[in-house]
């Protein structure tokens, strides 16, 4: 055989493997990298419902404050519907219409309440999509209250104040669990009932704004997945008679019931 001949062949075989390459390569089934079991759109849902919890649990906190401090006219707030098991520590502080810091009885001095107060419990609740929640939580707070008068008559109360938190909420889907280690910080500014409670349950005015840190862990059977992110959360007053509020996330709108403490209807 002369060496064209041989080189002839030699080229006609790689030809062949090329083609039994191809062919291989069409018929064997692709490999690729699994899908992250994070979604963003149940990550801040699910923010939405926890800092919406937690926003209520602030209101009805400052409520607690009003009556710890025997303030007239508090009595008639509807209680939030919890099962919450918290154990709380509050000390306060009164100031009369000067500034200088008085007994806090009389009440007929006292027109400023400065309240320090921290808590530790657990909390639960249920998303929109029907998943359940619960966890640790921590908080310290001071909220700052004015009481406002018309003449001699108390006619509101306002309060202002910082409350910071650490919590662990767990989210338990049918596949996945996504558990949130949350640090957050709640801004309460110019939040205000008229008096007396009994028939003004709700804030009319004011806003609570929470800022928090998320570290999200999205875990299946076979995965675990991890994120960070961090949102701001906005609850704008008056609510309506039956304490329905609207809260604020990202470019979504939600309701936030203060009574159940329930989010629904992001859009």
């Amino acid at each position: 055989m002369t060496t064209r001949n041989l080189m002839c062949l030699s080229a006609a075989a790689g030809l062949m493997l090329m083609a039994a390459a191809c062919s291989n390569d069409a018929t064997s089934p692709k490999v690729t990298t699994s899908t992250s079991l994070i979604d963003q759109t149940t990550l801040t849902n699910d923010v939405a419902s926890s800092a919406g919890d937690a926003i209520a649990l602030d209101i009805w906190s400052i409520v607690g404050n009003e009556t710890a401090a025997n303030l007239g006219g508090s009595a008639g707030a509807p209680a939030a519907a919890t099962t919450d098991s918290t154990s709380y520590t509050r000390n306060r502080t009164c100031f009369d219409a000067s500034g200088t810091a008085v007994a806090c009885r009389p009440l007929s001095n006292v027109r400023e309440i400065v309240t320090v107060w921290s808590f530790e419990g657990i909390r639960s609740g249920t998303t929109d999509n029907g998943a359940t929640f619960s966890g640790d939580m921590t908080r310290a707070a001071v909220d700052t209250l004015f009481r406002n008068f018309t003449d001699t008559t108390e006619t509101s109360r306002t309060h202002d104040g910082v409350v910071t938190g650490t919590d662990t909420v767990t989210f338990v889907g049918p596949n996945v669990t996504r558990t949130h280690d949350q640090s957050a910080v709640d801004s309460v500014e110019a939040v205000t009932w008229n008096v007396p409670r009994y028939n003004n349950p709700f804030p009319v005015s004011g806003k609570i704004v929470r800022n928090v840190s998320v570290h999200a862990t999205y875990t299946s059977a076979t995965r675990s997945d991890t994120t960070d992110v961090q949102k701001r959360v906005e609850v704008d007053f008056p609510a309506d008679a039956q304490g329905n509020v609207v809260l604020k996330i990202d470019d979504k709108t939600c309701n936030l019931n203060l009574v159940t403490r329930h989010v629904s209807d992001c859009q």
